[in-house]
C-alpha cells in the first residue's frame, strides 16, 4: 500500500473569539428573566395558598355580676347568737349596690 502524505493542511473552523452577538444575549437575557419571574411567581403563589380547614376563633365568656351588700341600721347589733336565716334579711337593712351596671 502506498502512503499518500498530505501536503495540504485542512483549514480548521474558526471560533469567534469575540464579544457574543447583542440579539443573542438579548434573548437569553430576556428567556432566563421569563424564567425566574415564573418560578418565583409560582412560589408566592404556593406560599398563599388558602389553609385546609377554617380558623377557628376562640372568644373568651364574661359574665358580669352584680353584688350587693346588706348594710345594717346603725344601733342595730350585727352579730347575733342565734341562728340565723339565710332566706332574708331584716326589715331594718338596705341593700346597697356597689357596682355600676
Amino acid at each position: 500500500m502506498a502512503v499518500v502524505a498530505m501536503t495540504e493542511a485542512t483549514p480548521a473552523k474558526r471560533v469567534p473569539t469575540g464579544r457574543p452577538r447583542s440579539a443573542r444575549t438579548y434573548w437569553i437575557s430576556v428567556l432566563l428573566f421569563a424564567a425566574l419571574f415564573a418560578l418565583l411567581t409560582y412560589s408566592f403563589m404556593a406560599e398563599q395558598a388558602p389553609p385546609s380547614r377554617p380558623v377557628v376563633q376562640v372568644r373568651k365568656v364574661i359574665k358580669r355580676r352584680v353584688v350587693t351588700t346588706v348594710v345594717p341600721t346603725p344601733g342595730q347589733n350585727s352579730v347575733s347568737a342565734g341562728p340565723v336565716s339565710s332566706s332574708g334579711y331584716t326589715a331594718g337593712s338596705e341593700p346597697v349596690v356597689t357596682s355600676a351596671s
